[in-house]
């Protein structure tokens, strides 16, 4: 019985630091964003678009209803803004990372019996973060690539006569998307007579991307103060490529660490098979006792944290 606490009180110490130093993250992150928005906000009025939404909050008898039920599902990583441009329902993603979840925290009960369920809950929070965050990556990075080739859309339209709603209807029909269901989004509200400004700012909501904060600020200054939208827009376009570029010039210059992070998951795995071919009594320890089932599922563990930790970690050097 001491073996199993002074077994499960590490783990969960573990947990637990986890746990706090994601949700330090999560609020770091949130600061940083609020601290953009602000900053956007005193250029381009968003003053005025935030009073509107929270006005159509305050008629809805079902907002506060609704609150805690967003709240939840950000938790989880849902974001119902972005929920259309999801490969799948979001709710299907939520039930196989909580199937997931629970077949990875039934064989920790099956190993150390009443941990199961204590370990569920996290499992299935961070998984569901997990695949959510993969699927909001995978968008922004879809985003970011194909914006280059909209502003310059744009600017050939603006430099021909054409308005800029027209513009922004020509990229929804030109562009791929997700590029072309954002610009499709705007050019149908503008068309029952949604302010160009909110809809831009909903569309920088929604990519959670600098660079189309950015274009919806510029848009906004042009329509206020006027100027050459053209060339503003240029400027931004090319800013934009050399980012594009500089961050695919880093992924590359990256490529050693991610050869050597797989390198270092892969060594355990060639090392077990290779002393299952020279003598394999000495891994068979590890799947007929139950003290071998305990060890191998740490060693599980820590490798898929490793990994998790290593991925991180390039992750924010290119960021």
């Amino acid at each position: 019985m001491t073996g199993l606490l002074s077994l499960i009180l590490p783990l969960s110490a573990v947990m637990a630091s986890a746990l706090v130093l994601l949700g330090l993250n999560f609020v770091r992150a949130d600061r940083m964003q609020k601290a953009l928005d602000a900053r956007l906000a005193r250029v381009s009025g968003r003053r005025l678009v935030v009073s509107s939404q929270d006005a159509a909050a305050a008629s809805d008898p079902l907002a506060r209803f609704r609150r805690p039920l967003n709240s939840a599902l950000l938790l989880l990583g849902v974001d119902l803004v972005r929920a259309p441009d999801y490969p799948m329902p979001w709710w299907a993603i939520v039930i196989a990372a909580a199937v997931i979840s629970r077949g990875i925290a039934y064989l920790v009960g099956a190993l150390i019996p009443g941990l199961g369920w204590i370990v569920w809950p996290p499992l299935f929070l961070l998984a569901s973060r997990l695949a959510f965050g993969a699927v909001h990556a995978r968008r922004a990075t879809a985003l970011l690539n194909q914006f280059p080739d909209a502003l310059a859309t744009i600017v050939r339209c603006v430099r021909v006569g054409i308005p800029v709603q027209e513009a922004l209807r020509v990229v929804s029909q030109d562009m791929p998307a997700p590029t072309s269901r954002e610009f499709g989004r705007i050019a149908d509200q503008v068309a029952i007579g949604t302010p160009l400004e909110l809809a831009l700012r909903q569309m920088a909501d929604r990519a959670h991307l600098a660079e189309y904060g950015f274009f919806a600020t510029a848009i906004s200054l042009q329509a206020r103060y006027g100027g050459g939208l053209a060339q503003t827009l240029e400027g931004l376009a090319e800013v934009i490529r050399k980012r594009v570029a500089m961050k695919a010039r880093g992924y590359a210059l990256a490529s050693e660490a991610r050869t050597s992070a797989l390198i270092l998951g892969i060594i355990p795995l060639v090392a077990a098979l290779a002393i299952e071919v020279i003598q394999p009594a000495y891994l068979r320890v590890l799947f007929v006792t139950h003290g071998g089932n305990i060890v191998l599922a740490a060693a599980v563990g820590l490798l898929a944290g490793g990994a998790l930790v290593m991925r991180e970690i390039i992750r924010r050097s290119l960021n």
